[in-house]
């Protein structure tokens, strides 16, 4: 019997398959443990043992064995964090989808996980009662499961915990691109005339978001100093603009976080509208004003600009630390439900922004892009040519004068459709 098949009980063989020697002169190699009636069996096991070796099917000796819970939280602290540098909203978002997955699969050795196992995880997460208040969890929800499944065991398999992607065998679950539901002009017409006569700050709040595309986080991220209202003298007057240089985020019961703009593109350098700089302005002088009240009735003689460099542009009420960026959303749910009007979100407005200003004709996508802090032009126009209902009456409008100026005999049938 070779010396690599050694009887290590009734009916149960240990296999050795070589695989060279360590810097001490070790031999390394593969090794298993099976059963077998006799030694011929045996043999004929050891020899497809030894064509899986050599073709990456079996783990190297000594590889650590986890179970999926084990590997998600290697892959969190020796890659997740220092080096992919994941942001805090993600590693929650990836927290959150693990917790569900980790009920089904997390206590499963990482090399035992079939793709039998994950269409049955699959299978939960798509009965009727899987999602919050036991309603049905969206499609891409659900994807959002198989993303980070996908994403685990891929990085598994490259860094040899595994001698496959069990996931690869399943064909991604369906996902659905939202459909934005973006106000016509008649109306945001409506509800701009109907902000008039909210505060500075929330027409301010709205008018960052629409009339400059800032995401919510980046509206709460202000500081006075990021802003430049210096013009020049001569003819060409030069605009004001604002750098946007940081962003607010909210995590669940964690104190709000300050970091550094979402991608690099999105550090930028914005020319301001002249109305938008004037109730920026405004904002400024009724800051100033209600601080110097307040000091006044507490009687506080203080020499501080509440709107000097490093300040926040929305702080809460003692003025050190930033405003909540869930005010924002929280101001516009209750107005459009107070007013009876088509209901918008923080990012809804920056949707809008991009959307209206992709169909002026004299405005360069690349320079939207820009401005909305977009890695390539090619992703906004995917994400935000929305449908404006006069858009789409214009399109029928100008095929019926295509067609009447080709065929004069049609006209008689518009003529008729109009009477």
């Amino acid at each position: 019997m070779p010396s690599k098949i050694k009887k290590r009980g009734k009916n149960s063989y240990q296999f050795f398959v070589p695989d060279g020697y360590d810097a001490n002169g070790k031999q390394l190699g593969f090794t298993t443990t099976v059963t077998c009636d006799n030694i011929t069996e045996a043999k004929k096991q050891y020899d497809i043992f030894k064509a899986n070796c050599l073709h990456g099917k079996v783990l190297a000796t000594g590889t650590k064995k986890m179970t999926l819970k084990e590997f998600y939280d290697y892959w969190t602290t020796h890659y997740a964090i220092p080096i992919a540098h994941h942001e805090a909203t993600t590693m929650f978002l990836n927290d959150f989808l693990f917790s569900r997955i980790e009920v089904v699969l997390g206590s499963l050795m990482l090399d035992k996980i079939q793709p039998r196992h994950i269409l049955d995880f699959f299978k939960q997460l798509s009965a009727p009662d899987a999602g919050t208040n036991d309603k049905q969890m969206s499609p891409n929800y659900i994807y959002k499961h198989y993303v980070l499944l996908n994403t685990l065991f891929t990085a598994a398999a490259k860094w040899k915990f595994l001698t496959g992607n069990p996931i690869q065998e399943i064909t991604p679950t369906k996902k659905t691109k939202p459909i934005k539901n973006i106000p016509d002009e008649d109306d945001l017409s409506l509800f701009l005339v109907t902000l008039e006569k909210e505060t500075t700050k929330h027409k301010l709040w709205v008018f960052a978001a629409f009339a400059k595309g800032l995401r919510r986080e980046e509206i709460f991220g202000l500081q006075w100093d990021d802003f430049n209202f210096k013009t020049t003298v001569d003819l060409t007057r030069k605009k004001p603009t604002v750098t946007i240089n940081r962003a607010i985020v909210y995590i669940s019961g964690k104190p709000l976080i300050e970091k550094s703009t979402k991608t690099t593109n999105s550090h930028r350098t914005l020319v301001l509208p002249m109305f938008l700089a004037v109730l920026i302005l405004s904002w400024k002088d009724e800051l100033r004003a209600k601080v110097k009240k307040r000091n006044k009735r507490r009687k506080i003689f203080s020499m501080e600009d509440p709107t000097g460099p490093g300040k926040w542009v929305f702080p809460q009420v003692d003025g050190k630390k930033c405003g909540h960026p869930c005010s924002f959303t929280t101001f516009l749910r209750r107005f459009c439900i107070n007013e009876k009007l088509k209901r918008v979100s923080p990012h809804l407005l920056r949707h809008m922004w991009g959307s209206y200003l992709i169909r002026e004709n004299d405005i360069d996508i690349a320079e939207i892009s820009k401005e909305l802090g977009h890695s390539s032009k090619s992703f906004t126009w995917n994400t935000y040519i929305h449908e404006i209902n006069s858009e789409k009456e214009k399109t029928a409008t100008a095929m019926d004068n295509l067609i009447n100026r080709l065929n004069p005999q049609t006209s008689l049938l518009t003529t008729k459709g109009q009477a």
